[in-house]
């Protein structure tokens, strides 16, 4: 009951919340790149119906805010409970605002009450990126990929940057790919990247699972040869909350 009574009460001010915070003035502009995240959230089982709300109500506050660039909130296929946030801005400054601002801090209140852990959220920066070919469609299935090269010495992340380069340039340029999107974390952490990806469908993802510069890749980062991947099958898959 006290949960239910937090979580009410919470979902209430992010909407009192949302109203105000429309109306806050721009923020100056400010030089740097664009900012990105992906942030994980694994919601109690008891919750999965509450939790969608929560994150589309987040989703749609956090899109109006200044220097946004995109907001795409996610639900895993296989695992209901699991959700997903691919976040960007325009700097770090935008980031930032968000981030301590009344929206970021009521949702994480309220998703508090309801979560089995803290939210995983790795920032990030662009690496190998391209524009989208399309929206994405009913029925699109989305991906993020966590790429993980063993080892913290910077010339492991630099050796394996021209075969993330070249994986994204490939997939980019698949028939059914309508999004693929390589972003890394920022030094020290050169070696961990995120793969942001959507297909038409299931059978234009299973493609790009068995493509030739799929598998090249994966031999060329699998022990003993280096660089070599800690995680060579961390993906998910998901679809986009409507």
């Amino acid at each position: 009951m006290r949960h239910v009574q937090i979580l009410s009460s919470a979902a209430g001010c992010l909407a009192i919340a949302a109203a105000v915070f429309v109306g806050a003035p721009a923020l100056a502009q400010s030089g740097g790149d664009a900012v990105y995240a992906v942030t994980y959230i694994d919601i109690s089982t008891d919750w999965v119906l509450q939790g969608r709300g929560l994150l589309k109500q987040y989703r749609d506050q956090s899109r109006r805010e200044a220097g946004n660039v995109e907001f795409i909130a996610m639900e895993e296929t296989n695992r209901l409970n699991r959700f997903v946030i691919v976040e960007g801005w325009k700097d770090e400054a935008a980031f930032a605002a968000h981030a301590m601002g009344a929206n970021a801090s009521l949702f994480n209140f309220a998703l508090a009450a309801i979560r089995n852990g803290p939210p995983d959220r790795h920032k990030l920066q662009t690496f190998a990126t391209a524009p989208a070919r399309a929206d994405a469609a009913s029925g699109a299935l989305y991906m993020v990929e966590h790429i993980d090269f063993l080892g913290g010495d910077p010339a492991i992340g630099i050796a394996a940057q021209p075969l993330v380069k070249a994986l994204a340039a490939s997939s980019q340029k698949e028939a059914g790919a309508v999004r693929y999107d390589i972003f890394q974390q920022p030094a020290p952490r050169i070696n961990h990247y995120q793969v942001v990806a959507v297909w038409t469908d299931p059978k234009a993802f299973d493609a790009h699972e068995s493509a030739a510069h799929t598998r090249q890749f994966r031999a060329a980062t699998t022990m003993p040869v280096m660089p070599a991947r800690a995680n060579l099958y961390d993906q998910r898959l998901y679809k986009a909350l409507d």
